[in-house]
């Protein structure tokens, strides 16, 4: 359905675009008139544009593929309604699972050859930290040493970040989810508390405006936004809600690729020039907005219900999202992701 915007609202569309392109970055109040934007409109479309201008500037036409490896999917109590893993959702068989050493192993080795730019382990809430500590060295043993290694583990105590960081870890994906405290069983506090010991610690960040779905207001979404702006990172984005069937979330739907692009490019704006890493490409219309990173995935996966994401899953290969910036007109970072060596 076409939208018609009116001669105020392209005026200051393009007042807001033209300040966004300088690199500057944006305030409150031009990020919440982007993202009240409809995505029918064609402004819309404008936003999509501006986003890549500036990203393909910044980047200097080089995007990234990030490599996750899920190590367990033993139910977890922390009930985050749109996730696989939750107590709460019905959609996996109960129990505990945990990837063994060999597999994960297999699976870094596996990613690196496949040309990834960076090494991620994902968790559950119910992981052990001991073990946590355990699986970060041994996969550190097994990739190169320029080779970033992060976690996306539980919230964690300063002692936890730092025996990460003894064990070879070099930072982690953290985010104050959309709701944080309503569709989840975690508090807002408790999550910046891990991001500010993290930043003790001298480790690097990635993180995330996520997971964003049809019911979430300009308002939450320019707020998401100003928070991870609000503290260092090298890796930050828009990122859309999956909908995984029979979870507790799935009756409020996804947003459409055209939607999630909209959402890129606003956030590429409103962060100015950094970080140099926008997310999510994972689509080429999400790719073509500006997002210059996406993420292959092995082993479990809270974004669908099967044992490994890679058999049958939404696990998509270094190649596959390779292809897919390409196709954007990126070109793949030959090497390892740069600036996460603090």
């Amino acid at each position: 359905m076409y939208i018609k915007p009116t001669d105020t609202e392209k005026t200051r569309v393009i007042e807001i675009v033209e300040k966004g392109l300088t690199g500057e970055g944006l305030a409150e109040d031009e990020i919440l008139d982007l993202y009240k934007i409809n995505p029918e409109s064609p402004l819309a479309a404008y936003v999509c544009w501006a986003g890549r201008q500036l990203q393909m500037e910044l980047c200097n036409g080089k995007a990234e593929v990030h490599a996750q490896i899920g190590l367990n999917s033993t139910t977890c109590p922390h009930n985050c309604l749109f996730c696989s893993f939750a107590a709460c959702n019905t959609v996996r068989e109960k129990g505990k699972y945990e990837m063994p050493v060999e597999d994960v192993i297999e699976s870094a080795k596996i990613l690196c050859d496949a040309g990834a730019n960076l090494m991620l382990l994902l968790a559950t809430g119910t992981y052990p930290m001991g073990k946590a500590y355990e699986m970060v060295a041994a996969v550190r043993e097994v990739i190169d040493d320029d080779m970033p290694l992060l976690v996306n583990f539980d919230d964690m105590t300063k002692e936890n970040v730092h025996e990460l960081h003894k064990a070879g870890a070099n930072g982690a994906y953290h985010a104050i989810r959309m709701r944080e405290g309503v569709d989840t069983n975690l508090s807002i506090d408790s999550r910046w508390e891990t991001i500010h010991n993290l930043v003790d610690e001298g480790m690097s960040i990635s993180t995330c405006v996520e997971p964003i779905g049809p019911e979430n207001t300009p308002e939450e979404l320019t707020e998401a936004t100003l928070r991870c702006m609000s503290y260092p990172n090298n890796s930050a984005g828009c990122g859309r809600r999956i909908t995984v069937p029979g979870t507790l979330l799935a009756d409020r739907g996804e947003l459409s690729d055209f939607a999630n692009a909209k959402n890129v490019a606003i956030y590429r704006l409103a962060a100015g020039r950094k970080p140099m890493l926008n997310c999510a490409a994972s689509t080429a219309v999400s790719a073509a907005a500006g997002a210059n990173l996406a993420w292959a995935e092995m082993g479990s996966n809270p974004r669908d219900a099967v044992k490994k994401t890679e058999d049958g899953g939404r696990g998509v290969s270094v190649a596959t999202y390779q292809r897919v910036l390409r196709a954007a007109g990126y070109e793949i970072l030959d090497g390892y992701s740069k600036g996460w060596m603090l």
